[in-house]
């Protein structure tokens, strides 16, 4: 009896490994495929938006808010005040529209048209 529940136990284990290897494949396989119920509810914005926002908190001088959108690295190299002092004496923007945009993996270029006056 003691060996026919050790059996009961092992085969329980071995279930329960196998739900969790099928439910990792599955998950990984649906990040790989880049379906779209996995973008849907597990992606950022989108970068045309990204790109829209931060050129429009500028447009509308909140750097602060444009500042955040920065990758973290450029965060690090450059302060706030000194991104508000650059931003605040180079451009005045007019009107910004996206032109095209192509995602690569973790890498997204978005090609603009920006208007300003200087």
């Amino acid at each position: 009896m003691l060996r026919n529940q050790r059996v009961s136990k092992t085969g329980l284990r071995s279930d329960i490994l196998s739900l969790i290897l099928v439910i990792t494949v599955s998950f990984s396989l649906l990040q790989v495929s880049g379906c779209s119920i996995y973008n849907r509810f597990f992606s950022g914005p989108e970068p045309e938006d990204t790109v829209i926002v931060f050129f429009e908190n500028l447009k509308n001088r909140n750097y602060a808010e444009a500042y955040e959108l920065l990758e973290k690295s450029d965060r690090q190299r450059h302060s706030l005040d000194q991104f508000r002092k650059e931003m605040g004496t180079v451009l005045q923007i007019q009107s910004i529209q996206v032109l095209s945009s192509q995602i690569s993996g973790q890498v997204a270029e978005v090609t603009i048209n920006l208007t300003t006056i200087y």
